[in-house]
């Protein structure tokens, strides 16, 4: 159940600057529980006086008007403005828009409402000589029905997007998504070794992309599958490979995915670690991470590891033999940081510090893992990006600095992304260590402003020192983005400390 301020901040813009009509369907929700949302929104407005329902009629901008000109309408009315091609009108169709608002609001008091999502700009002018003729109180019951079907296509709109964007209840599948994967190439980890890849290579193990099933794909061996995959076993023993992670990271979870092997998937795996400065361990001790896990063609394993220790090497064993698509290592690097100097400055949030974002709303397009990687962005699918927004608020994401800092500088880079960055952005901090997981939303809501808002530019590093608020040693940050976009990278510089 939301509460009352999510409520209103989701469906506040449902009717146009009316968000009056969210705050009394939040009490009914509950009473009328069996009623679908929009008629709840319907019959609140319904049942308004006659002075509430021309307020909001008079919410409603004009169409083709001076804000949507200069660019000052909300997201939504642009949107459907611009579905009709009102902002292709030609000079003389935006001087008869004009005349017709100026007639139409000296007839009646009140703007011209139509829903015109996806309708084209010569029907509403059509209607808007047409309504010209009514009488005042037939316009205004045809512009409360108007609202009424703006409000429900804004209700669709947000079923449709939210169906197919990323929610933080999709993302929970993954039990292990606020960890790093420690397996990525591009931390310079390795498949090292493996006793056999007669059917697959053991370096697809760790491709970055999900796997992929090519029908009629087949090379020398026979079938292509995109995995690691060992021949037929004909006598005794198991398969096994070897991994070497590019930054040793303390071990917190492991999917041990199946997807697209089904006759050839093995039956069981195990998987260990160790400690080791060679390449191809060959001494080692190895510790077990898990027991024998049973497997099942085309499918994700998730596996919880409970061990502190920070390992450099992963083997996986099969038993006895087959094919395994990708092996995910979810963790935190953790570094030794006694070897920096007191209060020595270094970027907080650096993935090699053992920074990490931990939570967001939306990662449609971009994880928040991109966020503290190495280097500047490749493209802009290298970055955090969301959807775009239809509805009321903004998005946000949740990090976890590697150590507790004072900062002095925050670095936001939005290379690449140029018609998709966020319009601005503030960051709150805090001393979050102790706050649970599955709280760290709720809480970081009131954190005290590390950076106040600034507004943000395409495809830019944009550096803020004298902004950066005093406000002492934090271990957490929370940057809002407003209202959606794309960010390719976050610096944040500063000093160690042990003081809150």
């Amino acid at each position: 159940m939301m509460t009352r301020e999510e409520f209103v901040m989701r469906y506040g813009g449902i009717y146009e600057h009316s968000s009056w009509v969210a705050e009394q369907a939040y009490d009914r929700v509950e009473a009328d529980g069996d009623v679908a949302l929009p008629a709840i929104f319907v019959q609140c407005v319904d049942r308004a006086d006659d002075k509430v329902k021309l307020a909001l009629i008079c919410a409603h901008p004009d169409l083709a008007g001076k804000a949507a000109v200069s660019g000052e309408l909300t997201q939504d009315s642009s949107a459907e403005q611009n579905s009709a091609g009102i902002d292709q009108c030609t000079p003389e169709e935006y001087q008869r828009f004009q005349s017709l608002n100026d007639q139409y609001k000296s007839k009646f008091h009140f703007p011209f409402v139509m829903a015109v999502r996806n309708s084209d700009r010569h029907k509403i002018l059509a209607a808007f000589e047409e309504r010209l003729q009514n009488g005042a109180d037939e316009e205004a019951a045809k512009a409360i029905r108007e609202i009424h079907k703006i409000a429900g296509l804004r209700f669709a709109a947000m079923a449709a997007e939210d169906e197919k964007t990323p929610t933080m209840n999709e993302v929970a599948k993954n039990p292990f998504h606020q960890w790093v994967r420690l397996e990525q190439p591009r931390l310079d980890t390795r498949v090292v070794y493996a006793n056999d890849e007669f059917f697959a290579a053991k370096e697809r193990l760790i491709e970055s992309l999900e796997p992929v099933f090519v029908a009629d794909k087949y090379d020398d061996h026979g079938k292509w599958m995109d995995g690691w995959e060992s021949r037929r076993k004909r006598g005794p023993g198991h398969d096994y490979c070897i991994i070497k992670m590019g930054i040793p990271g303390v071990i917190r979870g492991l999917d041990i995915d199946t997807s697209h092997f089904t006759g050839n998937y093995p039956p069981e795996a195990s998987v260990d670690a160790c400690i080791s400065d060679e390449l191809v361990p060959e001494d080692a001790d190895w510790q077990p991470l898990t027991g024998q896990v049973k497997l099942h063609g085309d499918s994700h394993h998730y596996v919880a590891v409970d061990n502190e220790t920070a390992f450099s090497h992963i083997r996986l064993s099969i038993f006895p033999d087959g094919g395994v698509a990708r092996l995910r290592i979810y963790g935190e690097v953790r570094p030794d940081f006694s070897h920096f100097e007191k209060n020595a400055r270094i970027d907080l949030l650096a993935l090699q510090n053992g920074g990490r974002a931990v939570l967001c709303n939306d990662e449609h397009f971009g994880s928040m893992h991109n966020l503290n990687l190495a280097g500047r962005g490749i493209n802009m699918g290298d970055g955090w990006e969301t959807a775009r927004r239809r509805r009321p608020g903004n998005d946000w994401v949740i990090l976890s600095l590697g150590h507790r800092g004072i900062v002095d500088e925050i670095e936001i880079d939005t290379a690449h992304f140029k018609g998709n960055y966020p319009d601005r952005v503030i960051l709150q901090a805090a001393s979050a260590a102790e706050i649970e997981f599955g709280k760290l939303d709720e809480a970081s809501r009131d954190w005290p402003l590390l950076l106040p808002e600034q507004k943000l530019s395409a495809d830019q590093r944009h550096t803020f020192t004298d902004e950066v608020q005093a406000i002492g040693g934090v271990t957490h940050l929370r940057m809002s983005i407003f209202p959606d976009g794309g960010i390719s990278r976050l610096r944040v510089h500063g000093r160690l400390t042990d003081e809150s």
